[in-house]
């Protein structure tokens, strides 16, 4: 102990003190610890979501009519729809002619005539006339097209035939929503069956590798063998890896089918067993090709370019309109208003503009020849699409059926390779090739259920 300023100091301190000083420094310490790992705990419960929140399971009815109801796609074509419906519409109405409401103001000079000199303007002399240089006009005006050559009845049948097109373009576009669901989800079952057959050849060949690795070890098989194993067991993994990522493109565009967020994964039913029978005979399928929305397109488009054809030939008729007004007239210097009101028809005969008129008919007669040669390309396109789909079912079912046989074959084969390999009576290269032989027919069998 040493004396300073008259206070004794302690320079060494008593065991009992510093084991209690260790002691509290290691509770503070365990006590800190278990603070940051309750906290971290908590953070993870409340920020981090369980990953199979973000899994969808639908069935394909699901799927189909969710996409019906929220597809972007197919909203855009029904606003189409309807905005051709209401142009329809407002082309039907303009035949009820035009009202306007009209008001002018002038500022003269000098005074002028406030209305049009009539025989009752005159008798009342020439002082009693209402002269201001500052009016007011306002009123409303009628118009009302009597006959136009026929030119706005065909214009309101080509808006009528434009919504009707705009109809044949939204059940179009609703079949093809459908048929791409379709796709999309037997595309996503035949990656989920082609993983599975994945994951049986890589748990065969990683089994194989364990066993090689014993064998190897204690000198029965060169290490060649599990050299071999080893790369296709690493190509079986990266070749799961590709298909796994193919698998997540077509989940998000199923996902953006239905008008959801991309991010999430969509889980969908296995492919069934049972080979599709075609229930409908093929002469209905043929004889309602009129009935394809292509084909009613093409066929309202042809009538379209036939109606411009008319309209560009009225232009050579004459045009008769009647019309009515009702105006008031007054001014800041006279105390009255005046009214005037008067209805009229009147003729248009059109005589020369440069041939413009001839012009505009050859056109539409070209528009309507082009129309007509589109129409029998519909027609073509569609029974070549129909034959199409035809021998791909056809050629389907014989691959299906060709597949499950192939799978019950290589299956045995495998078996059988695998069992004179392990008895030393085969080669790592006829296990392999076995192997490589099975994976490939059950990823065959699947393409086969999704076709």
């Amino acid at each position: 102990m040493q004396v300073m300023h008259g206070l004794p100091i302690h320079t060494e301190a008593s065991p009992l003190s510093c084991r209690k000083i260790r002691f509290l420094s290691l509770l503070r310490a365990v006590a800190f610890l278990f603070g940051v790992l309750l906290a971290f705990e908590i953070h993870a419960q409340t920020v981090a979501p369980p990953t199979n929140a973000t899994v969808l399971h639908l069935t394909l009815a699901q799927a189909i009519d969710e996409a019906l109801k929220a597809n972007p796609g197919l909203k855009a074509a029904g606003h189409q729809n309807r905005a051709a419906v209401n142009d329809a519409s407002a082309a039907a109405r303009s035949r009820w002619g035009e009202v306007d409401a009209t008001g002018t103001y002038g500022y003269f000079n000098d005074d002028q005539i406030l209305r049009p000199m009539s025989r009752e303007l005159v008798s009342g002399g020439l002082a009693g006339m209402p002269f201001d240089r500052s009016q007011f006009h306002y009123g409303f005006t009628y118009q009302f097209p009597l006959y136009l050559g026929g030119k706005l009845k065909n214009q309101i049948q080509i808006a009528h035939l434009e919504s009707q097109k705009a109809a044949a373009l939204l059940e179009g576009t609703r079949w093809q929503v459908r048929f791409n669901v379709v796709s999309l989800y037997s595309a996503a079952q035949t990656l989920d069956q082609v993983l599975s057959a994945l994951d049986q050849q890589i748990a065969a060949l990683g089994q194989t590798k364990t066993n090689l690795d014993e064998m190897v070890r204690i000198g029965r098989r060169p290490e060649v063998d599990r050299l071999k194993v080893l790369d296709e067991l690493e190509a079986a993994r990266s070749q799961r890896a590709a298909v796994e990522s193919d698998r997540v493109k077509v989940g998000a565009l199923l996902l953006a089918m239905l008008g959801r967020g991309p991010t999430g994964h969509v889980a969908v039913d296995p492919l069934p067993d049972a080979i599709p029978k075609l229930d409908v005979p093929e002469a209905a399928l043929t004889g309602g090709i009129e009935n394809n929305s292509a084909v009613r397109s093409a066929h309202l488009a042809a009538e379209q370019a036939e109606r411009n054809v008319r309209v560009a030939r009225s232009d050579y008729l004459p045009k008769i309109y009647a019309g009515a007004s009702y105006i008031e007239h007054t001014g800041t210097e006279i105390d009255r208003t005046l009214e005037t009101w008067g209805a009229s028809v009147s003729v248009v005969f059109p005589l020369f503009e440069g041939n413009v008129r001839g012009k505009r008919v050859a056109a539409a007669m070209e528009r309507q020849a082009a129309a007509e040669e589109m129409l029998g390309q519909a027609k073509l396109k569609v029974q070549a699409e129909l034959q199409e789909a035809l021998a791909k079912l056809d050629a389907a079912r014989v691959a299906l059926e060709a597949a499950q046989v192939r799978v019950a074959a290589a299956t045995e084969a495998a078996r059988i390779e695998q069992a004179r390999y392990d008895t030393g009576a085969g080669t790592i290269e006829d296990l392999l090739r076995a192997r490589a032989r099975e994976q490939g027919a059950r990823a065959a069998l699947a393409t086969a259920r999704g076709d």
